[in-house]
């Protein structure tokens, strides 16, 4: 799964939780230069651009999974 593979990269996480409820702050190695880096790739990976508001509602893993879902990509 490219989301998961994201988060290792992202959160240096070496099984991340995929759960929908997983909040991203909870992941090892969070932190606002972590996020920005995980939204860096998030939009590289699956060719999408992320509004503010998407940025800001992006809570749980389940919450980026809808808005990747919402763009037309697959997971």
């Amino acid at each position: 799964m490219k989301l998961s593979r994201i988060l290792k990269d992202s959160f240096n996480e070496s099984e991340p939780s995929v759960s929908d409820e997983a909040r991203l702050m909870n992941f090892g190695e969070w932190d606002s230069m972590a996020h920005m880096l995980f939204i860096t790739k998030l939009e590289e990976a699956y060719e999408i651009e992320l509004s503010g508001d998407e940025i800001a509602d992006m809570q749980t893993l389940g919450d980026v999974k809808k808005i990747i879902l919402s763009k037309g990509k697959q997971l």
